[in-house]
Parts: C-alpha cells; structure tokens; sequence
C-alpha cells in the first residue's frame, strides 16, 4: 500500500503520533490475532456517529467489541461511539458490530470511528479541514490516520457510510455523482480495502426522495455496488423515527438500521464467498448507470476534481463535453501560472 501523495503535515503528524502509543497502553484489554480482531470503520457524517438518545443498554459493552477511543486505545464499545458533538448519541455502529460478534464466537470486533458531523462530501479530500464548533476536523485525513492506527492490530472487515444530509442542495447534489466515487476509489487505495465490503446507508426518507437525494441515492448505490464494489445500499425505512430536529434518526431507528447493514454486510460476504469478482460481473439497470446531467454552470469546480476514466464515463456516457474541456485547460492554466494559485473548492 502506498502512501497518498496528497497526505497533509497534519495527517503525518496523527498518524505518527496514534503509531507511537505504547501497545501496553493502547488496548485495555487483551487483544486477540490480527486475522481475529476485524475492524469496522464508521465514516460519514451525524446520522453515522449518530444522535440518537442512549438508554441504559446502550452502556452495556459486548464482551467481544471493542472501540477505538479518541486517544487511540481499545476500549469496551458503548454509546456514544463518536465525540464529534456534544449532542453525539447512538448510531448504527454498535449494533452491527454487536451482530458481527455473534456471527462468529471465535472474533473480537473493533471499530473505528471516524463520522463528523455537518460535513459536506467535498471535505471528505486530503488536506481539508472543516470547523465544527471550536474543533478543526481534518475528517479524511483523520479517518486514513485513525484506520491505519487500527490495523496494526486488526484486520478490516467493512466500512459503513451514511453521509448527503449537507450535499442536498444544488451546488452539492450534481457534483457528488464526481465526488462520492472519487472519494470511495481513494479511500479504498489508501487503506488497501481492495474487496472489503462498503455498505452505505440511504438519507431519511424526507431526504431521500427529494431531486437531489435521489441523485445521491443513485450514485451511491451505483459506486458501492458496481463502480468500486463490493458493497450495498441500504434503503432507510419510511417508518424510521426521526429526532425533534427532523434531520437525525432516533434511537431506535438507529438500532434497526444498525441490524439492517450487518444483514447487507453479510449478503455481500456470502456473495465473495461464491464468486470475489462478482459484483464486476452483473450488469447494473440502466437507469442506475446513468448520471444526472451536471449543469454547465458547474464546470469549473468540476474541473478541479480529478477523475478516473471510469467515472468520466460515468458521468458522460456520450464523451466529456467541450465546455468542461474548456474549463480544464483554463483551470491547469491557472495552476501552471508563478503567483496564481488554484482556487480551493467551495464547501
């Protein structure tokens, strides 16, 4: 596995200072073989790291889970998982890996959470930051940092994502059909994920059937089952409860939704099992295989996100458009010129 070449001074530093915790201070209980720890990564945004109000069992640990704590240590797994915020509740995170634990006696479970609230996909790059409260989140940086602390001891086994809430809108809802693959590709290059299971979870139904959460919906679906799979999609349920707030799940929604990615999780490993090469093999409906059209308007922010030629193809079935071509070679025009620097991408 190579390192990525666009890795910041700050993601060095965490990942050189979570590598330097003593192992006798980094788990507080005693830690099975790698092949028998299996790490679950949470990723995404609040509905990931969850703000669901805990209840007593919440506290509970699995003897068999563990979780990786701010500081890098394993630790027993209880709600909250994540410290993003100080509303941070329950998520769907402990219940999987709660499932994950009972299917097999003979593993011990980690997971890594990684989930920040209020981020849109754009931040979700190397070297971006995002303030949340009075807290500079680094969330891809730190997710690659905090994995990789992880598999020192463990062996990845799935990567769950519930993310969208801040891209439905119209300057994030189109270009995510360019960024949540772009981001997947990478994600699963820099952590060496090569045929681990990405399940990503649907927006709240409000969400989800609007024009853009469909948009998002079908992107997801499409990059975590067929563009860079293996994965699956996990419709969320019209009767899932939402908080007075109306954005996050509630508790026990949470709980079920949890339940729901481990029995997609486990569909995808059965499916491996038979075939590891056989989501490259179906054939996707082709309204799923077919992006929404990016307007025009969009194109020189389009044109700073690098794609690969299975994305462009992706997004233009018919050949990438002039005007983008156009904005490209404006774009590496600016970049090229001493004194002008290359515009950041907006949030």
């Amino acid at each position: 596995m190579k390192d990525n070449p666009h890795a910041t001074p700050f993601a060095a530093l965490a990942a050189l200072l979570l590598a330097a915790v003593p192992a006798m201070l980094r788990a507080d209980v005693p830690l099975p073989p790698k092949d028998k720890f299996l790490l679950v990564v949470l990723a995404g945004q609040s509905n990931m790291s969850g703000r669901g109000v805990p209840k007593p069992e919440d506290k509970v640990a699995h003897p068999r889970v563990l979780m990786l704590d701010r500081g890098g240590a394993w630790v027993p797994c209880v709600d909250p998982i994540h410290y993003d915020a100080s509303t941070v509740g329950v998520g769907p995170g402990k219940t999987f890996a709660e499932a994950l634990a009972e299917s097999d006696p003979s593993v011990v479970v980690g997971v890594v959470p990684c989930a920040v609230g209020a981020t849109s996909i754009a931040v979700w790059e190397p070297g971006r930051s995002f303030r949340n409260g009075k807290t500079d989140w680094h969330p891809y940086d730190d997710c690659v940092a905090r994995v990789r602390r992880a598999q020192q001891d463990g062996t990845l086994a799935a990567i769950l994502w519930h993310q969208g809430e801040s891209d439905c809108t119209r300057d994030g809802g189109y270009l995510y059909q360019a960024r949540f693959p772009a981001f997947v590709a990478r994600l699963r290059a820099d952590l060496g994920a090569k045929g681990v299971p990405l399940v990503v979870g649907q927006l709240a139904q409000k969400n989800a059937t609007g024009w853009f959460g469909k948009i998002l919906s079908n992107v997801q679906r499409y990059t975590c089952e067929c563009l860079y799979g293996p994965g699956a999609f996990v419709e969320s349920l019209p009767g899932y409860q939402l908080n007075p707030d109306g954005v996050h799940f509630s508790r026990d929604a949470q709980v079920d939704f949890g339940k729901r990615y481990f029995a997609a999780w486990k569909g995808v490993r059965e499916k491996l099992a038979a075939d590891p090469d056989y989501w490259r093999k179906e054939t996707p409906p082709e309204d799923l295989a077919k992006a929404y059209p990016i307007p025009e308007e969009q194109f020189d922010t389009l044109a700073k996100i690098p794609l690969a030629p299975e994305i462009e193809s992706y997004l233009f079935p018919d050949g990438v458009p002039e005007a983008l071509k156009k904005a490209r070679e404006k774009d590496d025009g600016d970049a090229s010129t001493p004194g002008t620097p290359r515009a950041p991408e907006a949030d």
